[in-house]
């Protein structure tokens, strides 16, 4: 069994990685261990990435990190490679491997005696980006200055559905519903269907509200057009430049996540992300400060750093966001013990 160590640099993580690997060789299996170090994807390394995890014929991932290394690691597993996430600080939805349960678990997956949960994603394609761009939650499209409109008109199953102005749009997955999606106004998904959420974000047309399209529907965007360049953000996790003409349809390829217990449904994680999250304290802000909130509430406190690694933003956006949610009171700052320029935030 070949298996990859896709570990976040941190050092946390690289203790927690060390510890597995020993965990592993302890165990006495016959297993090939791959150490792959998570870096940010950006549009000049992901395809090198990908070619990293299809050169060694991996059977298996435990990525091990945050909630971003996890889905820098899914976004690599192209040929639906069964992932597993693994973090000794901050458990999320799909942490299976703690430092408690690590030989318990590592035993289980080595074993193969593990549940599978399937999930289908979308994918984005354009003239410039030639190799399809999959997502778990969504695909988010918004100019690289964050302060300016774009035009676009969405066309579904070669029917004209919006021509109008918005800061952005957001196509989620169901399982993406209860994340960014949300945040904008979209709506909830239970029970994992095959849908697509076309979610615009900020419309000037008040009319242009959020849709519900199968998944195998035929979504084009045209005319996509901006002050600023326009680019696409795939699970907050890479950033790539988009041609005026994109199309946005069912992934080939699903993502194949490890379960040691039953699949955990949407509402179990709609409980996680808005525990006591009550967003009449947020009304009138804009989706990013939402975004940012609600990140801080599941995830717990994080630095300015951390917060734009997970959404993917612009600095400027999340800086904004955090100084709105101070005004509103509710979430505050403290320093950082062990680096004086940066500061850890959390909710109140």
């Amino acid at each position: 069994m070949k298996i990859a160590l896709y570990s976040m640099n941190d050092k946390n993580s690289r203790e927690f990685t060390s510890t597995i690997k020993e965990m592993i060789l302890e165990l006495e299996l016959e297993t090939e261990i791959f150490e792959i170090e998570d870096e940010e994807l950006n549009e000049n390394n992901w395809e090198s990435q990908l070619r990293v995890f299809a050169r060694n014929n991996i059977d298996s991932i435990i990525a091990i990190g945050d909630t971003g290394t996890f889905l820098r690691a899914i976004f690599l597993s192209r040929n639906s490679i069964p992932v597993v996430s693994a973090s000794s600080e901050r458990i999320s939805f799909f942490t299976e491997i703690t430092p408690s349960t690590i030989r318990e678990n590592l035993t289980l997956i080595l074993s193969q005696k593990y549940l599978v949960d399937t999930y289908k994603r979308v994918e984005i394609k354009d003239r410039r980006n030639r190799t399809p761009l999959p997502a778990l939650n969504e695909i988010a499209i918004f100019p690289k200055n964050s302060a300016l409109l774009m035009n676009y008109t969405l066309i579904v199953d070669n029917n004209v559905l919006y021509r109008g102005r918005a800061d952005g749009l957001i196509i989620s997955t169901s399982l993406g519903s209860t994340g960014y999606a949300l945040s904008s106004g979209g709506p909830i998904a239970v029970s994992d269907p095959e849908i697509l959420l076309l979610v615009p974000v900020n419309p000037l047309n008040k009319d242009h509200i959020p849709v519900v399209v199968p998944l195998h529907a035929d979504v084009k965007l045209t005319n996509l057009r901006s002050r600023s360049p326009i680019e696409a953000i795939v699970d907050g996790q890479i950033r790539v430049r988009i041609d005026e003409d994109i199309s946005i349809k069912q992934s080939s390829t699903d993502v194949n996540i490890i379960r040691l217990q039953a699949r955990k449904n949407i509402l179990a994680k709609l409980r996680n992300r808005l525990v006591e999250l009550d967003l009449r304290h947020l009304e009138g802000a804009p989706p990013a400060a939402k975004y940012v909130f609600k990140l801080l509430v599941t995830e717990g406190e994080m630095t300015q750093k951390e917060l734009i690694e997970s959404t993917g933003l612009p600095n400027r956006t999340v800086r904004n966001a955090l100084n709105i949610l101070k005004e509103k009171e509710v979430i505050s700052q403290r320093a950082h013990l062990r680096d004086a320029r940066q500061s850890i935030y959390f909710v109140s």
